[in-house]
């Protein structure tokens, strides 16, 4: 008998201790479950910025030897102060890897950055990430998916994939010192060809770009077409598709569009596509300056 009540005792003794653990200890389930989810939040808070995998960017155009890249700053991360940007060279000697980029100071107002030293006659895609200081290191979010092929070519071509009409892509081409392009012989027309065709999943359902072609009589009583370049120049060389209506002056065949396949459409100028914009011949471009986000660039007048 006294070695049950013994043991009765011992046995109250235990669950009374474990009961005032429960009670008083700081480390109870409860408190371990919120320091856990706390230590979470935090871990999250911190290795959130270095996740993010930004938008690839909002438009890149191309130079003759350079490359204008914008983002769009409401895709830009809270705190970013930098941007760090690499180029990759179609079929180079390197294998197509991305070479050692530049970095530039970011400022929302200012969303742009003018990528230096490109060869041109290539093809080159471009990604980006984005910087911010966190005491004495540096935060980088993961990269952005790759840009669409785009070509930088000494013959002047450009493409830009804001859909607009044509009265607005031409206004938009000016603006940058440029036309919408000019075509003159087969050459210059495989070149647009090309830059469309590396680009043919951004544009659209048309697979078209506005050229600087137009009738000069769609606006009068002229029932005949006048062909004609933005430049005034003459049309010498033509490549309409065939069953194009090229003679009647009409609204809804006034001006012209490239086809991925090189030939030309005429279409009405209300409707919404890219364009393709022709620049000077010659740039410089300030590599030093390019290298923290500054940028002086000369385009020569289009003769």
């Amino acid at each position: 008998k006294g070695r049950t009540r013994c043991k009765q005792w011992y046995q109250r003794r235990v669950r009374g201790a474990h009961r005032e653990y429960s009670v008083r200890s700081p480390f109870n389930v409860n408190t371990m479950l919120q320091t856990v989810l706390l230590f979470g939040l935090v871990s999250a808070a911190l290795s959130g910025y270095t996740d993010i995998v930004p938008e690839e960017p909002h438009e890149v155009r191309e130079m003759s030897n350079s490359a204008r890249i914008e983002v769009n700053p409401q895709n830009v991360p809270d705190g970013t102060d930098r941007a760090y940007i690499e180029a990759k060279e179609i079929n180079d000697l390197t294998g197509n890897q991305f070479e050692s980029g530049y970095t530039y100071a970011y400022n929302e107002y200012v969303p742009y950055f003018y990528y230096p030293q490109l060869n041109s006659g290539k093809y080159h895609v471009f990604k980006v990430k984005f910087g911010r200081q966190n005491g004495d290191e540096v935060e980088w979010t993961q990269f952005t998916p790759e840009t669409h092929f785009l070509h930088s070519e000494a013959s002047r071509f450009s493409l830009d994939l804001t859909k607009r009409n044509w009265a607005m892509a031409k206004e938009a081409c000016v603006r940058d010192g440029k036309r919408l392009a000019v075509i003159h012989g087969q050459k210059s027309n495989n070149m647009v060809r090309e830059l469309l065709l590396a680009n043919i999943e951004s544009l659209g359902e048309s697979n078209t770009a506005w050229i600087g072609l137009y009738d000069a009589n769609y606006g009068d009583d002229n029932p005949r077409t006048t062909w004609s370049w933005v430049d005034s120049s003459p049309l010498n060389f033509e490549n309409f598709e065939f069953g194009a209506r090229v003679d009647q002056s009409e609204v809804s065949t006034a001006v012209g569009a490239m086809h991925v396949s090189g030939e030309w459409e005429t279409r009405s100028p209300d409707a919404k596509m890219a364009f393709v914009c022709e620049a000077g011949i010659t740039e410089k471009v300030k590599s030093s300056e390019a290298r923290v986000g500054l940028n002086e660039q000369e385009i020569v007048a289009l003769r």
